[in-house]
């Protein structure tokens, strides 16, 4: 691992609070491992938002390794997280770099538990140009599409779910509570969720990391199904699929995901998220989050 590589992640807070360790890394692989730790679960289970957090840390490790590496931050300019078992166990984390061509790199994933047991896969395109790439034009307004129709403060009003079992929810989640996570306001099929500007979701440079971005988008794409359908004794659900898109630089100020509700069969929930910043309200990644209901009687 070059000394790049080795600073960068030494420096990152959000990693560090994960217990993610590099085992190896140079500008062709990288093999990362996460210890099954409570405060990385949600019922149990190793929550989905560290999982997908793995895939984007453990590409952006091979970047910073590459000796074309740049001092400035990088992105994800696109990424698919497919999830295939849900982990109990600590897991090892495979990434390989498949191309570069101008400033992009392209990799390939592969999230297993100590078993062996594929949890998850994933495919990342970083974009490695530094700071000539991402200064090309700022974060855009909020689409009108977007801000359409009113948000209102939780209630549990009929037909807009649980407010309080949802936080509730959350609060009995040591994941989400140690990202200091929280429903600012919901309506029937859209939510919106902050995430704090706390140190644990930060890098080492004091900007929000990618991996708590990738979090705020997982939980409030999860959480929206819900305000469909009212959460029940023995229901339950789980994230099959997660893609994300960081815009530019992230800000050192919290964030805003307003999450939708665009389509929904009889178990599967599409669900789209909109990250923008709390003061300015600009864009600064999006989301889309399939969400299956166990329940076959789900929405």
């Amino acid at each position: 691992m070059t000394e790049n590589a080795r600073t960068w992640f030494k420096d990152g807070s959000y990693p560090s609070d994960l217990g993610v360790t590099v085992e190896a890394a140079d500008d062709a692989q990288s093999r990362l491992s996460l210890p099954y730790d409570e405060r990385n679960t949600m019922f149990g289970l190793v929550h989905g938002g560290a999982i997908a957090s793995l895939a984007s840390i453990s590409a952006l490790a091979i970047a910073r390794a590459s000796p074309r590496a740049v001092a400035g931050p990088l992105r994800t300019a696109a990424l698919h997280v497919g999830y295939v078992r849900a982990a109990r166990k600590s897991l090892t984390v495979e990434t390989r770099a498949v191309r570069r061509v101008r400033e992009l790199g392209f990799f390939e994933t592969l999230i297993k538990d100590v078993d062996g047991n594929p949890v998850a896969h994933a495919s990342s395109t970083v974009s490695e140009g530094g700071s000539d790439s991402a200064s090309a034009d700022s974060p855009l307004p909020v689409p009108p599409s977007e801000g359409e129709g009113p948000f209102v403060a939780p209630s549990a009003d009929a037909g807009t779910g649980d407010a309080e079992a949802i936080r509730a929810a959350m609060a009995a989640t040591p994941f989400l509570s140690r990202r200091r996570l929280r429903l600012v306001s919901m309506r029937r099929g859209a939510v919106e969720m902050a995430l704090d500007a706390a140190a644990a979701n930060l890098d080492g440079d004091g900007a929000i990391h990618e991996g708590a971005v990738l979090t705020l988008i997982d939980a409030a794409g999860a959480t929206c199904p819900w305000t469909v359908v009212p959460p029940s004794p023995g229901a339950s659900g789980a994230t099959i699929a997660l893609n994300a898109h960081v815009l530019g630089p992230l800000p050192g100020d919290g964030l805003v995901a307003r999450a939708v509700v665009r389509a929904r069969d009889a178990r599967i929930c599409w669900t789209s998220v909109t990250v923008v910043d709390s003061a300015s309200r600009k864009v600064h990644a999006l989301g889309t989050v399939v969400y299956r209901f166990a329940d076959k009687n789900g929405p």
